[in-house]
């Protein structure tokens, strides 16, 4: 088709402004009109100005197409191409050519189109009353003084000086029209879609709000009545202990909503940067599998995991990122099974082309309720739910659209096989790294560290979260002193003996003072047992350009909040190395 043609993408592409396109228009058809009446003007032996005339507008119209297109400078060239030709070519072609008796009148009316079309702004005005203004001021002297005009030999050479102009300039007009009706309809047709796309994402998006709104008031209000439960059960422990684990529970679900929303925001912005580390297949499965046991023996299902077809269990991953597909799509398992049914996971690994690497296909089948097909090419959409499906879940819609984000992400592939009433099975295949003897070696060494006698500063300005860390460092056998901002940090920096402090953590976002302030400035104490003192950060905000600016800054480790002990234990045994006991 003439849109795919290269040499039409090249001069009239979106790469352009309307401006540029309209000018590559008028400037090829006005060549070759010009180029054609350079023609007329040599057979018909117009006299020896004419041609001159007609081949400098020809010149024009070569270079001011080489000046836009070569060099780039389209409004320049508009302007002097509007004002030469304007102001010198067609004057003078009027003066050479018969005047009002010929085809010069239609050239001077196309000339006085030109700025209005092609320049921007209201330098265009005064282009079109100066030239203008000339053409009618020579139309007044050549009435007054008719010998300046070099009539044409006989009426036939008038007449087809009008014919070939009249054919030049319409088509060029026309073009234009045609052209500007077809980027208005391209328009049309695009702002339609826009229209129609921004309407379905609203009602996306309403019907999403509806559905995590009502997710996040469950898990709140058990947050709420167990608490207030358990306030009025101190004195049984029994009632205690299971309002407490209530609470924990919808607690535990009500950040899988929270996290489930922001990892889809960051996977959409492209902020989910794969970090590989050497993991245990096995031991990731059975994570997700504890993670999931409540729920499983709630429903009383059975469980099946075959790790037969597991050669390599020990690989290099993306652990975090595996651990959520898998999460997702083991928690729908869940989510749609019957009481009583079977959910089997299974691991398959197959050669690579790449020898360094390994195919794994992870198969997730349940014998739930299943999808209807239609519904099985919308499973992986946002917000997506099968209001046909006789199981009502809770969720955000968001959970196999992001598995399927982090598995394409990780170079991967998921597919899905279902049928209704008779269950679903998941497959996904991602290809890991086999790591070298030397990573294994450093992974394996790990010890449980005696932390008994490490002094620690935790600086956060909420309360609650710190007295959470606080209270959880101490059962660890940590001395811990806090501060609620930077600046009472540095205080109690400067007011202790360098030394007392084998390490600081420290919240990023803090009102006086912040992390990022407060690092640097420890970072610059002359006394080397305070300048090169470790730094946590322990933040809320998850962003790789956060992440970046807290490491410029001077910090040692970046952890996200809420605190995860065994990770939180597992920073401090990278900086205590000694005291340890395995």
């Amino acid at each position: 088709m003439l849109k795919d043609n290269k040499f039409v993408r090249r001069l009239f592409g979106e790469q352009f402004d309307i401006q540029h396109r309209l000018l590559n228009i008028i400037l090829l058809v006005g060549i070759l009109g010009v180029g054609f009446a350079c023609l007329n003007s040599v057979i018909m032996k117009q006299n020896i100005y004419t041609q001159i005339f007609s081949f400098v507008s020809l010149i024009l119209f070569i270079i001011i197409f080489w000046v836009a297109n070569k060099l780039k400078h389209v409004q320049l060239s508009v302007i002097i191409f509007s004002i030469v030709f304007n102001n010198f070519v067609l004057p003078g072609l009027f003066i050479t050519s018969g005047g009002i008796e010929g085809g010069m009148p239609l050239w001077c009316l196309l000339g006085f189109i030109f700025p209005f079309l092609l320049i921007k702004g209201k330098r265009c005005i005064p282009v079109f009353i100066i030239g203008i203004t000339e053409f009618i001021a020579l139309i007044i002297y050549s009435y007054y003084h008719p010998e300046i005009i070099m009539k044409m030999d006989n009426m036939k050479t008038v007449l087809i000086d009008m014919v070939i102009t009249m054919i030049a300039v319409v088509v060029i007009i026309a073009s234009i029209f045609r052209y500007q009706t077809y980027v208005y309809e391209k328009l049309r047709k695009t702002i339609i879609k826009s229209i129609r796309e921004a309407n379905e994402a609203i009602l996306q998006k309403q019907d999403f709000i509806s559905n995590v709104s009502h997710d996040i008031r469950t898990p709140m209000d058990s947050i709420i009545g167990f608490t207030e439960i358990a306030k009025k059960n101190m004195n049984n422990p029994e009632k205690l202990a299971d309002s407490l684990e209530k609470i924990s529970r919808a607690s535990g679900h009500l950040l899988n909503l929270v996290n489930e929303v922001l990892d889809m925001s960051k996977i959409e912005s492209g902020k989910s940067p794969v970090e590989e580390d050497v993991c245990s297949i096995h031991a990731i499965i059975d994570n997700v599998s504890q993670i999931l046991q409540h729920e499983i023996d709630h429903k009383k299902l059975k469980l099946e995991l075959d790790y037969s077809m597991l050669d390599e269990d020990v690989l290099s991953c993306d652990n975090l990122r595996l651990n959520q597909i898998l999460l997702n799509i083991m928690s729908n398992a869940v989510k749609y099974s019957y009481e009583g049914g079977t959910i089997s996971v299974s691991v398959i690994q197959l050669s690579s082309d790449d020898e360094s690497k390994i195919i794994n296909e992870f198969h997730i089948k349940d014998e739930g309720c299943g999808m209807t097909p239609e519904f099985v090419e919308h499973v992986f959409e946002p917000f997506a739910r099968d209001k046909s499906s006789p199981v009502a879940a809770e969720g955000t819609g968001l959970g196999l659209t992001i598995a399927k984000s982090l598995t394409e992400i990780m170079g991967g592939t998921i597919e899905v096989t279902s049928e209704l009433g008779k269950g679903t099975e998941f497959t996904v295949t991602v290809p890991l790294s086999i790591p070298s003897l030397t990573e294994i070696e450093e992974e394996q060494d790990i010890f449980i560290y005696d932390f008994k006698g490490r002094h620690i500063l935790v600086v956060d300005d909420n309360e609650l979260n710190r007295e959470i860390l606080v209270e959880a460092l101490r059962e660890e056998n940590f001395i811990v002193d806090e501060a609620i901002d930077g600046s009472f940090a540095i205080e109690k920096l400067r007011d202790n003996q360098p030394g007392t402090y084998d390490l600081v953590i420290l919240d990023l976002q803090m009102p006086v003072m912040d992390g990022y302030e407060t690092t640097r400035i420890i970072r610059s104490f002359k006394d080397p047992k305070v300048a090169q003192i470790p730094i946590i950060a322990l933040t809320a905000d998850a962003l790789p350009e956060e992440k970046t600016q807290a490491f410029n800054c001077g910090v040692n480790a970046y952890l996200v909040k809420p605190v995860d002990m065994p990770s939180l234990l597992k920073v401090f045994m990278l900086f205590f190395r000694e005291n340890k006991r395995s």
